[in-house]
């Protein structure tokens, strides 16, 4: 049996320590992984060419081995982060979080709070990963005076004003977006009531038969943020959307459960995400949304409407073309996930707590005259903030990365270029900031402020440059429904419903994702 050579194996020893010293301590290669696995493979194959199959595999494998213990050996014992507290495994490895929102049902939130209550509000969840819950932290992690970057989820899929890290990029594409949205707000209304009008023609023909409560505001949601993307509905209101459409739709509902164990490890994403773009449901999305963009595209004179002022702004180069794709696709998905979900949860709210279903259509008869979906209703807007700070529409905490100089919160230095996180549902359930933080009272938003203790950690469409574009109408979708549908019926479960159990079954898979439940709309007596 051949044995290698003492200086292979010193070699291979030496290799390893000094690439993660040298380079892999001080260069992020999430977005490397395909280019990495490629480089390795030609190398790999040289040097079998060069020294031989045996020592060539020995080498390799004496490399890949000290490098792993290496770097595990560092990350426990010599990382800058090794001070904050938190479990050892996801000192080592965010596997170990992958493996938590597995092993918990998708109920990774909850797992953030178990974390607080026993770490404090600094908790070590990665290699270089932080989950914070001090509200001291946010304005330096998310305000627009922050110095952070966005982390390297942003890297994965594809460049659109949400998922990209380059800031000259997203400011340019910002600016671009909030001017589409303040010049379409006068079109948004009518049109959202138009939609609210169908989804009430359906409820009155349904005529008090069990519906799906998740399924009627998906088909909601989708309508309204398809026509702001391309023009055009879907037509699920209607009930004449296409089976494409609804194979769509399904699909990327199916795939916010793998995308939100991906989510962790952003390296695995990105590579698969080049993948998931040449087959299966993505690829899928990707023919349907590029094939209905180009139809908008070709429209000759069309309205004046968010998708039209987005392609006016937007060079017609292929470069161009792919951020328009990607952005209507963007459109889409995040306003019509997150937007059903609080539409969801507030109508199961109101189902459990009829005396605010009550409140909210006496309120809206009183102002019915006056009645705008751009303006504020006192009560129905702390309907819709308390639900949505029981369970926010998104349980993704938004990664961030310090500056390579660190970021000092009050007494803590948190170590630069590190990944950090704020966890709003373990923030919004802090009794800390808010009395009896696990109840359902909407009173904390208008007759009794004592309940709110620090107002200012709710933040469901997070806040600073990179607050979400969408806010205005998605409270326009919101006041809209939930008002004039609790204004002809009630909202009822089945008669062995047990609420506790329903809000146990809530997943998180990157937005809340409520379970299904069945339930009435009934045309009420008074």
């Amino acid at each position: 049996m051949n044995a290698a050579s003492p200086f292979i194996l010193l070699f291979a020893h030496l290799s390893a320590i000094a690439l993660h010293e040298l380079v892999l301590r001080r260069v992020e290669v999430d977005h490397l992984t395909l280019s990495g696995i490629f480089i390795f493979t030609a190398v790999f194959y040289l040097t079998t060419q060069t020294v031989g199959i045996y020592d060539s595999t020995v080498f390799w494998g004496t490399f890949w081995g000290t490098l792993s213990i290496w770097i595990l050996v560092y990350r426990a014992f010599w990382h800058p982060l090794r001070r904050f507290p938190g479990p050892f495994a996801a000192r080592l490895s965010k596997w170990w979080a992958t493996k938590q929102t597995w092993g918990s049902g998708f109920h990774f939130h909850q797992v953030e709070q178990k974390l607080q209550g026993k770490y404090g509000d600094y908790v070590r969840t990665g290699p270089r990963e932080l989950s914070i819950t001090d509200p001291a932290a946010i304005q330096p992690l998310l305000g627009f005076a922050s110095k952070v970057t966005k982390g390297p989820f942003y890297d994965a899929l594809e460049k659109t004003l949400h998922m990209n890290r380059d800031k000259p990029f997203h400011k340019q594409r910002r600016r671009i977006w909030d001017n589409a949205m303040k010049e379409s707000m006068s079109d948004f209304a009518p049109r959202v009531e138009e939609f609210t009008d169908q989804l009430l023609n359906r409820l009155r023909q349904d005529d008090g038969r069990p519906v799906s409560l998740m399924q009627y505001c998906n088909y909601y949601s989708y309508d309204v943020m398809s026509f702001l993307a391309f023009g055009k509905p879907m037509g699920f209101i209607r009930g004449e959307q296409s089976e494409n459409a609804t194979s769509i739709v399904k699909a990327m509902s199916d795939g916010l459960g793998a995308m939100s164990l991906m989510s962790h490890v952003p390296w695995l994403m990105n590579a698969l995400g080049i993948f998931m773009s040449i087959a299966g449901p993505m690829k899928q999305w990707k023919v349907w949304s590029v094939r209905t963009m180009k139809e908008r595209l070709a429209l000759q004179n069309p309205k004046p409407d968010f998708a039209g002022r987005l392609i006016a702004k937007t060079p017609e180069t292929p470069e161009g073309l792919e951020v328009l794709y990607g952005e209507s696709r963007l459109i889409i998905t995040a306003g019509s996930e997150t937007t059903s979900t609080a539409l969801t949860l507030a109508f199961m709210q109101l189902a459990t707590h009829p005396e605010y279903l009550r409140a909210i259509r006496e309120e809206y008869r009183s102002n019915e005259a006056t009645y705008h979906c751009e303006r504020s209703l006192p009560l129905l807007d702390a309907v819709i903030h308390e639900s949505m700070r029981l369970i926010p529409s998104i349980f993704l905490a938004s990664q961030r990365v310090t500056p390579p100089g660190g970021l000092q919160v009050g007494s803590v230095y948190i170590p630069g270029n590190m990944i950090v996180q704020m966890s709003s549902f373990a923030m919004y359930r802090d009794p800390r900031n808010f009395v009896q933080p696990d109840e359902f009272i909407p009173e904390r938003w208008t007759t009794r402020p004592e309940l709110m203790l620090n107002k200012n950690v709710f933040n469901p469409f997070s806040m600073g440059p990179y607050n979400c574009v969408g806010r205005p109408l998605a409270y326009m979708e919101l006041r809209s429904v939930i008002a004039r549908v609790v204004n002809e019926f009630d909202v009822c479960v089945p008669d062995d419903f047990v609420a506790e159990r329903y809000w146990e079954r809530v997943t998180s898979r990157l937005t809340a994702v409520p379970p299904e439940q069945m339930v009435r709309f009934v045309k009420s007596e008074i």
